[in-house]
């Protein structure tokens, strides 16, 4: 008696009823979402959808610099220490935020933020540098 496994046919018995179907969806979507991450993104250190332990990114270690009209200015005085643990991972939209309300406190300044970012195994990388009332993305 032999007995053999035929995982196609086994596959399109499942895709023959609508239970099935949908659990191929749920199997493909969660297995595609997290590709988005390594394909067309603009923030690299945002891992929401990452397989983390799989990523460099999660020992990136970032510094916020901010000037207001070419004064330095200390985060620390204005945000909560949980957007700034979020900053110092390196989240641009968390960033960009942080400039914008800067921006709307100090109406016609200069408020100039740079992210300075350092990688396990890359080099270093420097984002922003300009006056995020003017160009409010890094």
């Amino acid at each position: 008696m032999s007995s053999s496994f035929d995982p196609v046919g086994h596959v399109t018995a499942l895709l023959r009823t609508w239970p099935g179907r949908l659990i191929a969806v749920v199997v493909v979507t969660q297995l595609a979402i997290p590709l988005t991450y390594y394909v067309a993104r603009r923030d690299p250190h945002d891992e929401r959808f990452a397989w983390r332990m799989f990523s460099p990114m999660r020992m990136a270690q970032c510094k916020p610099t901010v000037t207001i009209d070419g004064k330095p200015f200390a985060l620390e005085s204005a945000f909560h220490e949980a957007w700034l643990a979020i900053a110092n991972r390196g989240r641009f939209v968390v960033v960009e935020a942080m400039g914008a309300r800067l921006c709307e406190k100090n109406p016609g300044k200069s408020v100039v933020v740079a992210l300075d970012c350092s990688y396990i195994g890359e080099a270093a990388q420097r984002y922003g540098g300009y006056d995020m009332c003017t160009v409010p993305e890094l």
